[in-house]
């Protein structure tokens, strides 16, 4: 008796080893698979980029945005005056202030 219960370990335990091995190589192919559609993504963006780098060093160059020609004291009052009709809350009238003022 002892040595059908043995037998069936060993059995038993040969198969669970096959099938570890078995899952192991199935995981390493999917990993393989994985790292070549990687490689591949990787390839396309490159690619990509370099197709907008070399469409952006042939456009012409777009001109610089003018900054206003306002003074800004008077931007300044426009603030405070659409504060003061309520357009503008104390946080926002603030954050342009302070955008304004860095300006100078």
């Amino acid at each position: 008796m002892r040595g059908r219960w043995a037998s069936a370990a060993v059995g038993a335990g040969i198969a669970r080893h096959r099938a570890a091995g078995r899952a192991e190589q199935e995981v390493n192919a999917a990993n393989q698979a994985n790292q070549l559609e990687m490689e591949k993504m990787k390839a396309d963006y490159q690619h990509e980029i370099d197709q907008m780098k070399a469409s952006q060093a042939q456009a012409p160059a777009a001109p610089q945005p003018q900054q206003s020609a306002e003074d800004p004291m008077a931007k300044l009052k426009k603030l405070a005056d659409l504060k003061q009709q309520g357009i503008l809350s104390e946080e926002e009238f603030q954050k342009m202030k302070t955008a304004l003022l860095s300006q100078l």
